[in-house]
């Protein structure tokens, strides 16, 4: 018999669990959808849909790991990924209440959905920056960030809001780290066997509708 504590350990594990693949998944086709931008502008919107998608299941991921039982706040593990990631906290703070920053004067100085920017796939010494939305001539741009000390770019793609850069390629490195130590963390704790299977169990069902008889029309 499992005990309400176990029982909230385990439900925080298939939180963690699919809030892990959600982000894999916004992730892992990101740049390609900014470098088809220039193909079509009709790319633009999944692609921004990628980045708040993004940012939207790792605000989850930080929210759930703070309620996981036994998980101290203040493990190394869980301050390296806090900090790695908090810039999602301002962000998802942004989108949740876009209507308040919307009625703000003077107005937003930059796009209502973020700067979006991003290497070139084949040029690595160039980055693009789309500029999408309603020009009003007074909307600023910003751009990928590169690293002059290390000779390279902090991220292949970034989004700008409000002069605070998100760059996914090393939050997503840093949540990936965290991940693997959490998800066993958590197993452990949770006391019990759990997998999470490719083919999943599934049951369906099927409407049958009959002909309205003279009884029923009566």
């Amino acid at each position: 018999m499992l005990t309400p504590l176990k029982v909230r350990t385990i439900r925080c594990l298939d939180g963690l669990h699919y809030s892990f693949e959600l982000l894999q998944f916004y992730y892992g086709s990101l740049h390609s959808m900014c470098c088809k931008i220039p193909v079509s502008s009709s790319n633009v919107v999944p692609a921004i849909a990628h980045c708040w998608g993004f940012v939207d299941t790792l605000h989850r991921i930080r929210s759930i790991a703070r309620a996981v039982p036994s998980l101290n706040q203040k493990r190394p593990e869980m301050r390296a990924f806090l900090t790695a990631t908090e810039l999602a906290e301002p962000f998802r703070h942004y989108m949740q209440h876009l209507d308040r920053e919307l009625s703000k004067q003077p107005p937003l100085g930059f796009p209502v959905w973020g700067s979006l920017a991003w290497v070139d796939e084949v040029d690595d010494q160039q980055s693009h920056i789309v500029m999408f939305g309603a020009a009003n001539g007074q909307t600023t741009f910003s751009g990928c960030i590169y690293d002059r000390f290390n000779s390279s770019w902090v991220s292949k793609v970034c989004l700008t809001v409000a002069e605070r850069s998100f760059n996914f390629d090393p939050i997503f490195e840093a949540t990936m780290r965290f991940r693997d130590f959490v998800l066993p963390f958590v197993i452990q704790e949770g006391g019990a066997t759990i997998t999470y299977p490719d083919k999943l169990p599934m049951f369906s069902m099927r409407i049958v509708v009959s002909e309205p008889t003279q009884e029923d029309l009566a």
